[in-house]
């Protein structure tokens, strides 16, 4: 079992793998899915692009591009 390094401030590169993970949810939007599932998977997509937000980016994904992260000011 890994232990979690908890630190001040959440790296870029976790911040990047976490965008990686939203064109996950893209793909989801025309799947047929239970309503109790398609509600948690909304949220845990909110959870996500809130921890990439409160850290200061936003995520982009363009299938011609890949997953990007664009820095934000305050």
């Amino acid at each position: 079992m890994n232990m979690c390094v908890c630190t001040e401030k959440t790296e870029k590169k976790a911040l990047f793998e976490l965008a990686k993970a939203l064109k996950h949810f893209i793909n989801l939007d025309d799947s047929k899915m239970h309503p109790g599932d398609r509600h948690t998977a909304e949220v845990a997509e909110k959870l996500v692009r809130g921890i990439i937000e409160d850290n200061g980016y936003t995520a982009s994904y363009l299938k011609s591009r890949g997953t990007r992260l664009f820095r934000f000011s305050r």
